[in-house]
């Protein structure tokens, strides 16, 4: 970060003014707990929350609000900056909404679609939130504020108070007078140091950089300029307009233009039918001219929020290649980036710089690249016009700099303009969940007599369900406990003898023994389940006999004989010697993906449940053996969307844009949407294709409708839909695994379900690891019955013991065990980067399938494969798991003149995931065999450590694949290819935009040097130092290269810092993308600009300044620290400031990563006080910060260090993390109390609504008629 080290880090004057005259008179409590957490009271009707609606440039009321979550962020904000900081929320959506706030406020909250009220003790409202804050939380996403209602529950407050403490993050608690506070949170908010006056870190922008990122429509779709060609296509317009106060107020789509012989005219047609609708909503009239070659729009009191003109074109239809169809498309898309009031110019780009009040103004520091850029010095508004009508490199770039008081410069302020998305940074958190083996107390002998009216009624075993050994659905996971029930009674209520279970293998050899655990004296009688929905399964096994059979003893085959005094019971289950031998069959392991999507709407994200903690509920009531559970973190979406077929709604156009289209004429989108949901798993699927993972897409609907809506799709492995627990369910879990729903028929037009639709048979389920029943009764129902999940019409799910989902009947559990039988389970080496199992067959890890007759699981080898699989490759299967990649995806379809249709995208994850064998490389003949039947190549290039590298790979398909995450991704570009492995026809291409190489390449023709380079002074918002390897082989101010000087070292190199951030980048002058070598970094670089702070001679050793500090190094911590930096002896000038985070591998070598995380400096008076947050990577552990401070980055003067440690000789008052919070997979107490008895105790006769999910406007007490689609 760069960084004016003598000016001062000044609070804002106008802070103190703001907090009194408009904080301070709202219902609200500010304090510090622990003497440093940030923490805000507040009532959920004040006006300060209700104005994070409001743009905060135009609004005092919005400002408020923005500098009081600035204070609880305590970091520099600036407002309209790209950076957002994230929020997690307790409350549901409906009451604490980002999809309601200003996009300015620069805020993004994440919710769960779970209960939201719950009672004290229950720990589920804990586990929701600990992955997500805690250090070792298995989560890559740092959350700066915890949102609570003031009703949280003792489990949350004791979590939050340990992550206030350990972190230093803030809170924020939202009182409702409808509800009563909770004991925990009262004492929480006595606990606080009250604040009299906020002030925040300075956000004045000579110390913080600031780069605002502006996403174009894309060029398919619209043009930067108005040309003749444009107007004379111009067939119709859209227009959208919304008031002051954000709301829509009129909205006109496809509106034909009824004159086009020149722009005037078009303006005037436009003017004359938006004046008219006007009218008609009583709204004062627009003005729309045309002036220097761009149409502009100005109204009262009123923000132009869209405008787009429209052409009809001809589409190939998605169900006849050979038919064309018409559809009408936007052909130029003007959108309103900063909400600028009153005006609209079309044909431009235009934008307003931050209103700070000490700013004096504002020039223009460099110039864009592709277009003139001009600025208001009165408004601070700013214009950009297009010197062409598309970019040739999807994007621009420019940049102004801030004229303080003293006279003196602030930062670079940048503005990006790019017409493509950069690849989304997604890494998924990973939990592995199983059911333990509980803790048994075994019981004393009693040494009783065996009484002789001792009567034996039923034996039973349970893992998901309490099944009797002659069920036919019987059927046990292997290496998992189960429990063993024995019901006895005795009219004369006789003292209970010993009892005794033992267990031994098909060998006959004893695996263990185990006494069972009952009352002292036998039940005359036995008491059935009672009809409530869940029952303690401490308080039913009273009158029982029960024990738990341990994991490792459950294998196929077994055999159980169950003694009474050391005598075997002999019974209708059991031969003549009371030997039994339950249904033992397989334990697969599942390994499920879920990624969660905000479709349209910005700064918000929900997650079904929970993102990783309720993959233990999953792990108990499915007849597995260990759930993966990968959850992605909430991201916003703009897809293009298929149109989805029903019975009324056969549209056969390719695609359709919600954002872009006529509501009316497009259908029932939202439909669309779930259908996309269920594209975008099966993506997922083609990319990974193994049938060992499954994938479910969980989706917030852009709709304020619910009507008709289809919720969710699946197939086998994946599936798609709504943010709703059981939907997941149903889908994921029930169709992704097998199961159809309970009121179809198979293809013998027979019943698919032994049972009626809406029963679940007569076995209640069992719940290991909450130890209660699931007797699927429901008071609330008008069966009196819960209704199964796999019905096709969805009704909503409520559990009094807050569970997320309903499980399975007994009958398809068992169906879900056959399902397994033909699917593949990986399993990783079980010596660490040793693969011997299978002989290196399938790269890291081994895969196995499941032989029926030996009732044993086979590795999956060479020779055994084609075994299982004639038409799968084993390449194709993942070889590498958990590695960086990036998942790329492509939407497209064809028009009729065969280009591609305007609405086809591309989407680029970096995220974490597998790979599978190497691709084949075109141009080495290394990795996988050439395979005659894979149609396409791909071209990609990354920017790595030494320079640029491109690679060239056959690929499978071109819809859907991972590749290696090398470096940065520049670009890549897909070819056909023939089976002489030759490339033809261009299908698509990429450009990053945030991408350094494609600025400075971007008059570059295919793979080759252009004769101009394009060389910024400023990059990110911030000074870029370039230096080359030879003096004079290119002229800096040009750009333009001396072909003569070029040697095959030649390189340029690029520095910046970005954020307390150092970026390095290297550039090959003699091979520039790296198709035949990279670059040698250890040459001498000469600097080329930026040579004012030039220093000549060499300083190659650092000076290093150490400086302790008492807060842990781990993850998700944050710092502030002030240190004397005197003896550092600070040249005046700028400075550049950033951070690295030390660590050391298991070898003790040191090792330097640059954060993910911003970093913050300001100097005053030798004193630098450094602001951050540790990267929030689970389990990190720093060996120490290294701050770097330089002047010119290529210079020979080398940076001074200032070291900063942890102080371990001090120990004392160091809080370490409890990292009890994240064992899930604790062992339980067999038979142990749970809170169910008090919660079943305080459930009113009407069920409260907060029990149900609040994103669904379903009626509560009767079947909604929804369709949940197979």
């Amino acid at each position: 970060m760069e960084n004016r080290y003598e000016e001062q880090n000044k609070p804002i004057s106008s802070i103190k003014n703001q907090y009194d005259s408009n904080i301070k008179q709202q219902p609200l409590k500010i304090g510090l707990y622990a003497n440093k957490s940030r923490v805000v009271v507040i009532d959920n009707n004040s006006p300060l929350l209700k104005s994070l609606s409001l743009d905060p440039t135009f609004s005092k009321e919005g400002k408020a609000a923005h500098e009081l979550f600035s204070w609880l962020i305590n970091k520099p904000r600036i407002i309209g900056e790209a950076k957002k900081s994230y929020i997690a929320s307790t409350l549901p959506e409906s009451q604490f909404s980002g999809f309601k706030f200003h996009s300015k406020q620069g805020i993004f909250v994440e919710s769960f679609n779970s209960p939201h009220e719950w009672i004290d003790g229950e720990v589920r409202a804990q586990a929701q939130l600990a992955d997500l804050l805690l250090p070792s939380g298995e989560w890559h996403r740092h959350y700066s504020i915890v949102v609570l209602p003031e009703s949280a529950n003792d489990k949350q407050i004791e979590l939050i108070r340990h992550w206030l403490e350990l972190t230093g993050g803030s809170l924020l608690i939202v009182k409702d007078k409808q509800k009563k506070i909770s004991a925990s949170t009262q004492q929480l908010i006595n606990e606080l140091r009250p604040v009299e006056h906020i002030e925040l870190a300075s956000n004045t922008l000579e110390n913080h950089n600031f780069q605002q990122i502006i996403t174009l429509p894309p060029p398919a779709i619209s043009s930067l300029k108005l040309t003749d060609e444009l107007r004379k296509n111009s067939q119709y317009f859209s227009a959208s307009i919304k008031n002051t106060n954000n709301n829509n107020i009129l909205s006109l789509h496809d509106i034909p233009i009824t004159e086009t012989s020149s722009w005037q005219k078009i303006a005037h047609s436009i003017e004359t039918d938006v004046n008219r609708m006007m009218v008609e909503h009583q709204l004062p009239a627009v003005k729309i001219s045309y002036e220097k070659n761009t149409l502009k729009l100005v109204g009262e009191n009123i923000i132009f929020r869209q405008f787009q003109l429209k052409q009809t074109k001809q589409v190939t239809s998605r169900y006849n290649e050979q038919k064309q169809i018409p559809q009408i498309l936007p052909i130029l898309v003007t959108e309103n980036p900063d909400e600028l009031p009153n005006q609209l110019v079309v044909g431009a780009i235009t934008g307003k710089l931050p209103n700070i009040p000490h700013i004096k103004g504002y020039k223009i520091l460099e110039q864009p690249k592709f277009g003139r850029l001009t600025l208001n010095n009165i408004t601070n508004e700013w214009q950009y016009i297009a010197n062409n009508a598309k970019f040739k490199t999807q994007s621009d770039q420019f940049d102004f700099i801030a004229i303080l008081p003293n006279g003196q410069e602030s930062q670079p302020i940048s503005i990006q303009l790019q017409t493509e998305n950069a690849p989304q940074h997604r890494i998924p958190g990973k939990r592995i969940f199983s059911v333990q083996n509980p803790i048994y107390h075994e019981p004393q002998r009693r040494y009783h007599p065996t009484p002789s009216d001792m009567q034996i009624h039923n034996i039973q075993l349970a893992q998901t369900h309490l099944q009797n050994m002659t069920d036919k659905h019987m059927s046990l996971t292997a290496n998992r406990w189960a429990l063993l029930n024995l019901e006895i009674t005795s009219i004369s209520a006789a003292k209970s003898p010993d009892i005794e279970a033992i267990i031994s293998n098909k060998e006959r050899k004893i695996l263990g023994r185990i006494r069972l655990t009952g009352p002292d004296h036998l039940p005359k009688i036995l008491t059935a389940l009672p009809r409530q929905p869940n029952v303690s399964a401490q308080d039913w096994h009273q009158q029982r006999f029960t024990a738990p059979l341990k994991g490792e003893w459950i294998q196929p085959d077994i055999n159980i004989i169950i003694t009474v005094n050391g005598k075997p019971i002999i019974t209708e289950e059991t031969n003549q010697y009371g030997v039994f031998s339950p249904n033992v069959t397989l334990d697969n392991h599942l390994i499920v993906h879920v990624d969660s999507h905000s479709l349209y709407q910005q700064g918000h994200g929900v997650y079904s449940s929970s993102p990783l903690s309720w993959g233990k509920e999953a792990a108990t009531i499915l007849p597995i053996g260990q759930f993966t559970l990968y959850s992605s973190p909430a991201t916003v979406s703009h897809p293009s969307l298929t149109p989805y077929m029903t019975g009324t709604n056969n549209n056969a156009i390719p695609f359709i844009h919600p954002h872009y289209d006529n509501p009316k004429e497009i259908g029932n989108h939202t439909n669309a949407q779930v259908h996309w949901a269920y594209n975008n798993s099966q993506q997922y699927k083609i990319a990974n294709n193994a049938n060992s993972d499954y994938q479910y897409t969980a989706i917030e609907i852009f709709s304020s409708s619910f009507n008709n809506l289809l919720l969710g799709q699946a197939s086998r492995n994946h599936g798609g839909g709504v943010h709703e627990p059981n939907v997941m369910f149903h889908e994921a879990f029930g169709h992704g695994l097998g199961l159809p729903h309970t009121n179809s028929q198979d293809h013998n037009n027979q019943p698919a379900y032994p049972y009626p639709p809406y029963d679940h048979g007569k076995k209640p389920a069992y719940n290991q690891s909450r130890q209660y029943y699931v007797t699927y009764h429901s008071p609330h129902t008008f069966r009196k019955q819960a209704i199964p999940t796999m019905l096709s019409y969805f009704v909503p799910f409520s559990s009094d013991a807050y569970d997320a989902f309903l499980p399975h009947a007994d009958a398809y559990n068992q169906k879900i065990h056959q399902f397994l039988t033909k699917r593949v389970r990986w399993q990783s080496n079980k010596t660490k980067g040793l693969d011997i199992e299978d002989g290196g067959f399938a790269g890291d890890g081994f895969y196995q399938r499941w032989d029926q007759i030996r009732k044993q699981w086979v590795i999956l080898t060479q020779q055994n494969y084609s075994k299982y699989y004639n038409r799968i490759q084993i390449e194709q299967f993942p070889h590498q798991r958990d590695v960086p990649i990036y998942w790329i995806q492509l939407q497209s379809a064809k028009m009729a003149d065969n280009t591609l249709h305007p609405y086809s995208t591309i989407t680029v994850d970096r995220t974490v995931g597998s790979l599978p064998a190497n691709y084949h490389n075109l141009k080495t003949g290394t990795g996988r065999q050439f395979y005659i039947y894979h149609n396409y190549a791909l071209t990609v290039t990354y920017s790595t450590p030494n320079g640029l590298l491109t690679e060239v790979l056959q690929i499978p398909h071109e819809t859907s694949f991972n590749i290696a995450d090398k470096g940065e991704l520049v670009q890549f570009t897909i070819h056909e290819l023939n089976r002489k492995k030759e490339l033809g026809q261009l299908t698509s291409r990429y450009s990053n935009p945030n991408s350094l190489a494609n600025r400075l390449l971007a008059k570059r023709d295919g793979y080759t040097l252009p004769p101009h380079l394009l060389l910024d002074n400023y990059w990110q918002g911030a000074p870029i130092f370039w230096a080359a390897t030879e003096e004079g082989v290119v002229d800096f101010s040009t750009g333009k290269i001396n072909i003569d000087k070029i040697t095959s070292k030649s390189a340029l190199c690029a520095k910046w810092v970005e954020n307390g951030r150092l970026h390095q980048q290297y550039f090959s002058l003699s091979d520039p993308f790296g198709q035949d070598r990279q670059v040698d970094t250890s040459m001498n670089f000469i600097a080329l600009n930026h040579l004012n702070t030039y220093k000549t001679g060499y300083l190659l050793e650092n000076t290093i300044h150490h400086q302790m500090i008492e807060t842990p190094l781990i993850a998700d911590i944050n710092i502030e620290q002030q240190i004397d930096i005197s003896d550092l002896n600070l040249s005046n000038g700028q400075h550049s400031f950033w951070v690295t985070l030390v660590t050391s591998n298991e070898q003790k070598q040191i090792q330097e990563k640059v954060p993910v995380e911003s970093w913050y400096f300001s100097v005053q008076q030798n004193q630098l006080t450094i602001k951050g947050t540790i990267d929030s990577t689970p389990g990190l552990k720093l060996d120490g910060i290294l701050i770097h401070i330089d002047q010119h980055l290529q210079d020979h003067v080398a940076p001074k260090l200032i070291w900063l440690q942890q102080n371990n000789q001090n120990p004392t008052g160091q809080l370490a993390e409890n990292i009890e919070f994240l064992d899930y997979n604790r062992p339980v107490v067999f038979n142990s109390g749970s809170v169910l008895p008090e919660l079943i105790s305080s459930i009113p006769e009407e069920e409260p609504s907060s029990f149900y999910s609040p994103t669904m406007s379903i009626p509560q007490h009767k079947q909604a008629d929804i369709l949940l689609s197979a």
